[in-house]
């Protein structure tokens, strides 16, 4: 018999559904400053190995509750995955659209992003979430 310890790879591929959503909002919850490098390296296998655009919701989610350039890393990070699913990329467009209309200061935050970093960010940001930061910050994104 083979045991997985609860925080291994092999836990965190098998976790889907409520499972790994739930997983996910631990490992990308904002937390202290000692909390956040232990949580890296778990949350970097979740990512590599997820296409669960639930889970990927879940991380967007939570990780809108960090500030600064750990919102910037997980927003992006989390919005170049869903490629994997073939409704990935059309669902992702969506998911930036509920935090920039309810998180203070989100669609202020990915409209400077992605007028920094145009094309690192037109990947990120699709068409929908655009007109919607757009509209919600009166300024345009590149893209």
């Amino acid at each position: 018999m083979s045991y997985s310890a609860p925080c291994s790879p092999a836990c965190w591929t098998a976790s889907r559904g409520h499972c790994g959503r739930a997983l996910a909002e631990v490992l990308a919850a904002p937390g202290t400053p000692a909390f956040r490098p232990l949580c890296r390296e778990p949350l970097d296998v979740l990512l590599a190995r997820e296409s669960d655009t639930g889970v990927l919701d879940a991380v967007l989610r939570t990780a809108t509750r960090s500030t600064g350039p750990e919102l910037r890393f997980l927003v992006h990070r989390t919005g170049l995955l869903p490629v994997r699913a073939p409704e990935g990329a059309a669902r992702f467009d969506r998911a930036p659209v509920d935090p920039a209309h309810h998180v203070p200061g989100f669609a202020a935050a990915v409209a400077d992003w992605s007028a920094e970093a145009p094309r690192e960010w037109a990947v990120v940001v699709g068409p929908g979430a655009r007109r919607t930061i757009e509209d919600l910050t009166g300024a345009g994104t590149p893209g």
